[in-house]
């Protein structure tokens, strides 16, 4: 917009925001019937309405949205509550305010991991599990290094690489086994 910006005081400021807020009111029911595809085509016209009479300049964008913005959240809030009693009706209409609170309370009295929390009782003891053994597994870094030794034909040294990789030797024996069957 290139024109200059009217500066309201006075009667003039009141019978702007007066006549922002009955439009807004207006365009907020209208979409409230769903007489508009969208939201901005109900509220960017107020805005525009806003700044062309001056009113943004007079009293700020924030308090321009601030009137614009009431009627449309008071019709957001009966959109919400007719949803809210539309769909309460089609549920269980006769459930307590507790509802959740008992269902849980029946599934863990239920349960005898659950019970003592609302009968007093001690909680039953864990069941202590041994560990899980982790299986060994000789790495392919150690079978490489055993492949070159042997290749090496030194007896000596063989052993005593053996002799180092203990947890390792009935593996190697095998794979030296299979390497041997397959010759």
């Amino acid at each position: 917009m290139n024109a200059p910006v009217k500066i309201l005081d006075g009667q003039a400021l009141e019978d702007a925001i007066g006549v922002l807020e009955t439009r807004a009111l207006i365009r907020a029911h209208l979409e409230y019937e769903h007489q508009y595809e969208h939201l901005a085509d109900a509220i960017d016209p107020l805005q525009e309405s806003a700044e062309a009479s001056g009113l943004v300049a007079a009293i700020g964008q924030d308090r321009v949205q601030q009137i614009i913005a009431k009627p449309f959240a008071r019709f957001r809030d009966i959109v919400a509550a007719e949803i809210a009693a539309e769909f309460m009706t089609e549920l269980e209409p006769d459930l307590p305010n507790d509802y959740a609170l008992c269902l849980v309370r029946e599934w863990e009295l239920s349960d005898e991991r659950d019970r003592w929390k609302w009968t007093g009782e001690m909680p039953p003891a864990l069941p202590v599990a041994p560990p899980e053994r982790a299986t060994y597994r000789t790495p392919q870094s150690t079978i490489d290094a055993f492949v070159f030794v042997l290749g090496t034909g030194d007896v000596e040294r063989l052993s005593a690489w053996l002799a180092l990789h203990p947890a390792d030797a009935p593996h190697l024996l095998r794979f030296y086994e299979g390497q041997h069957a397959r010759a």
